[in-house]
């Protein structure tokens, strides 16, 4: 019985301790992992930190662009953060918006009401104060059974940046792999390839 509760003491002053270290959160850390007054300890959990901010980031970009939030949508990049994609090239907030604006109000008003995006397979490296970052997106709309139909799908090849202790996008550039430049009947809005 003593040893249960030795073993008992020991894994809760072990949970105790764990907690106390991530509670105490990225302020009470350098903002940069490779800052040399780091522990590995620390530099490894700042790390995981970043990481997960930045998967936060990539995921809140597709919420944004489904839920037709432009302004917030835009707010997810650096003050000179590129868009490069289908639909053009913009830099800024106030640019990528703009950019957003124009090409939606070419698109019928519900078309794509039941819209979403899928983010997967995302690749993330954190070097301090930039990240790169690739992941995968496929965009499903409603078929005409009320189905889910895979309408497009590619990629995106992110350089990121730490802007007032905030991840955003430095470059984000949109791949579109499927369907290729001449199977999709949607060009006029949608289509200009960056990758020929």
């Amino acid at each position: 019985m003593k040893m249960q509760r030795s073993i008992y003491g020991v894994a809760i002053s072990g949970v105790l301790f764990l907690s106390a270290v991530i509670l105490a959160g990225p302020g009470e850390r350098s903002a940069n992992a490779n800052d040399s007054s780091m522990t590995p300890v620390d530099s490894r959990l700042k790390n995981l930190e970043d990481r997960e901010a930045i998967r936060e980031l990539l995921i809140e970009y597709g919420r944004d662009l489904d839920k037709e939030d432009l302004r917030g949508y835009s707010r997810l990049f650096a003050k000179d953060g590129v868009w490069e994609g289908g639909i053009g090239k913009a830099t800024g907030p106030e640019q990528i918006y703009k950019m957003l604006k124009k090409v939606f109000s070419r698109v019928s008003p519900g078309k794509y009401g039941n819209s979403f995006h899928i983010m997967t397979s995302m690749a993330i490296q954190v070097h301090g104060d930039t990240a790169e970052s690739w992941s995968r997106w496929t965009w499903l709309v409603q078929g005409s059974e009320g189905k889910p139909v895979a309408l497009r799908s590619g990629h995106y090849e992110d350089i990121l940046v730490r802007e007032q202790g905030q991840w955003r996008f430095k470059h984000r550039l949109t791949v579109t792999e499927l369907p290729t430049a001449k199977q999709d009947s949607e060009s006029a809005v949608w289509r200009t390839d960056y990758r020929k």
